[in-house]
């Protein structure tokens, strides 16, 4: 509440680093995985009688690594960054600062991997096959080590162990309970994702079958540790969840609109297909290396990008209602400060920086009112939409619903007076076209409240 809220019409802000992350996270995975292929298939090749027409091979596959990583890496990277900070400031400032060594650690590994890729890269013809395997050997170690760091900064949002707000020892909340299954979890599915990128390249090969089935099945066999090992690590990760996240995946959750959270479950099934697929896929092209086509190596490259898809959007879900889970709550309200007494009954508008004066109970208040507290995650008429989810609200029942939210185990405390409901309330009635008031709100939920008083009032008077 102390940053300005990024109001993205239709998208959301969180639609918006959600694209950018999940296109991010498969070249990410690519650019480490990429690096053992490299350093694998250099050994191999030096191996082979016919080495150097493996490497003609190895050099589009190097030079397909180098510009998806390099350049649309980079872009999405940075994409990130700009982002997140404008999506959530609040818990990115908490990231930077817990974790400042450990980030500064990274940027020195990214700078260190590409000025070895470059180095490998433009020295193909002037490096000795020796230098190219030390190379593409240390830049691997360098990447790997580049996901050790980013690693734990990302279970950390939603595994922080025994990490708080008043013990903020690194070492805690870096080395959090599901560190090890992610990390374990994130190098198998690198090592799938270059074995893809192979398959990818040896798809253009044309006129030299007899080497196309030798580099395919090279490849595919890059993806069966994944099959084999994943299942059991990804249940080793689900026994790290926080016990609210494995309900909601479990069973879902009452939304706001009714129904039930059970997107978060079918984005985890989602993935599991699609690793299902690629395993089959590539057992296939094992059995059949002459079968791989361009068209059936791309689709398992696309498959693997919906899978990511599916996890990404299934672990960022498993945080709600907090962006780092049991700290700081979607809205960018801290739990702590929501926990003291009286602070979730203040005016809302009071507590916050970026918001004009405003008249009380005017639509500019509601407005205002629903930016701040509720646009961070949801907008008006597209992406977690406010609009559908509250069809059968009335003004009374939204005004109701709002303060008991936090129940539905997705959702943040409301923050505010009554007189902040009514204003949300009368404002989420105006996106349906409907005129009500603020105030004639407050009016019809006094007079309810009365009713009920003096209802059980005569029920006293009566009972013996």
């Amino acid at each position: 509440m102390n940053y300005p809220v990024w109001d993205i019409p239709f998208l959301g802000a969180g639609m918006v680093v959600a694209i950018i992350a999940i296109i991010h996270v498969l070249i990410s995975h690519f650019a480490v995985g990429g690096g053992a292929f490299l350093f694998v298939a250099e050994l191999w090749s030096n191996r082979q009688a016919d080495g150097e027409r493996i490497r003609t091979w190895l050099h589009k596959y190097a030079t397909f690594f180098l510009v998806y990583t390099t350049v649309f890496g980079a872009m999405t990277g940075v994409g990130i960054w700009f982002s997140i900070q404008l999506a959530s400031p609040e818990g990115t400032s908490l990231l930077i600062h817990q974790f400042v060594f450990a980030w500064a650690i990274e940027w020195v590994m990214f700078l260190g991997e590409l000025t070895l890729l470059y180095l490998y890269y433009y020295g193909w013809k002037t490096n000795s096959r020796r230098l190219q395997v030390w190379l593409a050997g240390l830049y691997f170690v360098i990447a790997w080590g580049s996901l050790f760091v980013i690693n734990g900064i990302l279970t950390f949002m939603l595994t922080p162990g025994g990490w708080t707000l008043e013990n903020t020892d690194i070492v805690a909340g870096f080395f959090n309970p599901g560190y090890v299954p992610s990390l374990l979890i994130r190098t198998l599915v690198m090592f799938l994702v270059a074995g893809l990128g192979g398959l990818l390249i040896a798809s253009l090969m044309e006129g030299e079958e007899d080497l196309k089935e030798r580099i395919v099945q090279f490849s595919s066999r890059w993806v069966l540790p994944a099959a084999l090992l994943l299942p059991g690590l990804f249940y080793w990760y689900w026994t790290t969840l926080p016990v609210n996240t494995a309900r909601l995946m479990a069973a879902g959750a009452t939304g706001l609109g009714g129904g039930r959270l059970e997107v978060m479950t079918l984005f985890a099934v989602v993935t599991g297909v699609a690793g299902m697929l690629i395993v089959l896929g590539s057992l296939l092209f094992q059995a059949r290396p002459r079968a791989l086509t361009f068209t059936a190596a791309l689709s398992l490259f696309i498959v693997a990008q919906v899978g990511f898809l599916g996890g990404e959007f299934a672990r960022e879900m498993a945080r709600k209602p907090y962006v780092i889970y049991d700290t700081l709550y979607s809205n960018s309200l801290w739990k702590h400060k929501a926990a003291e007494p009286g602070y979730l009954r203040q005016p809302y508008l009071s507590l916050t920086r970026w918001d004009p004066d405003v008249v009380p109970l005017t639509p500019e208040h509601g407005e205002w009112a629903f930016r701040l507290q509720c646009a961070s995650c949801h907008t008006r008429n597209g992406y977690r939409g406010i609009i559908p989810r509250t069809a059968s609200w009335t003004a009374l029942s939204g005004f109701k619903w709002l303060e008991t939210m936090d129940q539905q185990g997705v959702m943040p405390p409301f923050v505010g007076t009554a007189e902040d409901r009514a204003a949300i309330s009368a404002y989420v009635q105006s996106l349906h076209g409907k005129t009500v008031t603020a105030q004639a709100i407050l009016e019809q939920a006094r007079a309810e409240e009365d009713a009920a008083r003096a209802k059980a009032a005569k029920a006293a008077e009566v009972t013996p």
